[in-house]
């Protein structure tokens, strides 16, 4: 790129809102330009060019496989290096350590930030060196041979990750009379990202079926806004069969839509035909969900939990009641059953005894 051409920052996407700023990593893209660009970094007015990987951090603090909306997006940085994190050393990209990129981690830790943010910020930067090896740009991977920042295993716990059995019927009562109640009862009872809530369309609902088809997940766009985009994974792509509550707040929801928009007028905007919209039909904002939400948990007299949380419980609640854990997984949309099974860990006691309990039964007849 030529000294002075001008690039336009663009900051929505996963990578660019969480790790990558710990690394002084903001995203950027050539007005104009298409397809893959190279992604660069400057030490005091030196431009060293490497390559970064796929953008891929869930909310959930996943990391699994590329999604087919996922692009080769351009990286840059737009100060020298001394104005990136400070544990990140000062020096050409070429003459990194593994030594450099643990005192990186290393300093995150120190800034604040927890040991899970440190190892993802690793993580990007490993993937960025692992596109900069296939292209010649390095000789190793240095932060692959780094080691990982050690991340304790953070056990979910009812009140402040999720809700008991007994508090989503305590919700879904409360639910019924609040304007976020639709959004929140087919939340619970689906157990579907938000992202993926928000991005729901009248077309996707089959009443005869009694079943919603996952298409696209509402993201934030380029340069600001949101927009409407593939889901998460392939996997994510799926058609789930809805319990009697959740058909019935939809329905509640088509009825306070059409009141809505016919008072709206010509200012009703929805062109998507979205299921969950604001009082003019534009898309729902995450901060305004989450306001929302937490004024029904106050109403509800409920633990404060995040939206989330929501996912979390319908979870935990279907592997207690003994739903297979490969048909949870499914439910969720996750890329594989170990996620599933190692974000609910939390419920195994609770099975093992009940599996106990039943090969007691089992034998006890058998011996009758």
């Amino acid at each position: 790129m030529a000294p002075g051409a001008r690039w336009e920052v663009q900051g929505s996407s996963a990578l660019a809102r969480g790790a990558a700023p710990l690394l002084g990593l903001a995203m950027f893209r050539r007005p104009g330009a298409s397809g893959t660009l190279q992604v660069l970094a400057v030490e005091r007015g030196r431009r060293l060019a490497f390559q970064l990987v796929h953008d891929r951090i869930d909310a959930e603090l996943e990391l699994e496989s590329a999604s087919p909306r996922e692009t080769r997006v351009t990286l840059a940085v737009e100060a020298p290096l001394t104005r990136l994190h400070r544990s990140f050393p000062r020096r050409a990209l070429a003459r990194l350590s593994p030594a450099d990129v643990e005192a990186m981690t290393a300093g995150v830790v120190a800034s604040g930030r927890s040991p899970r943010t440190a190892s993802h910020a690793r993580v990007i930067l490993r993937r960025a060196l692992g596109d900069a090896l296939r292209d010649g740009l390095v000789h190793r991977n240095v932060a692959a041979l780094a080691r990982p920042p050690r991340v304790e295993s953070r056990t979910i716990e009812p009140g402040r990750d999720y809700l008991t059995t007994a508090q989503l019927r305590e919700l879904l009562k409360v639910a019924a009379l609040h304007p976020i109640g639709p959004l929140v009862t087919v939340a619970l009872t689906t157990g579907l990202r938000q992202g993926e809530l928000l991005g729901l369309s009248w077309d996707d609902l089959d009443t005869e079926a009694g079943t919603i088809t996952v298409r696209r997940a509402l993201a934030r766009a380029w340069g600001g806004g949101v927009e409407l985009a593939e889901p998460k994974t392939r996997r994510s792509r799926r058609t789930i069969h809805l319990p009697a509550p959740a058909l019935a707040a939809l329905e509640r929801q088509g009825d306070r839509q059409a009141t809505v928009r016919e008072a709206a007028g010509t200012a009703w905007q929805d062109r998507d035909r979205l299921i969950f919209t604001d009082a003019v039909g534009r898309p729902l904002y995450r901060v305004a969900v989450h306001r929302a939400f937490h004024e029904l948990l106050d109403t509800a007299g409920l633990p404060s939990i995040p939206f989330h949380g929501l996912r979390h419980s319908t979870a935990t609640a279907l592997l207690t009641a003994g739903v297979p854990l490969r048909v949870v997984s499914d439910l969720l949309g996750h890329s594989g059953i170990a996620i599933t099974s190692d974000y609910y860990a939390h419920v195994e006691p609770t099975l093992r005894r009940e599996a106990a309990d039943a090969m007691e039964r089992t034998l006890g007849q058998a011996s009758s």
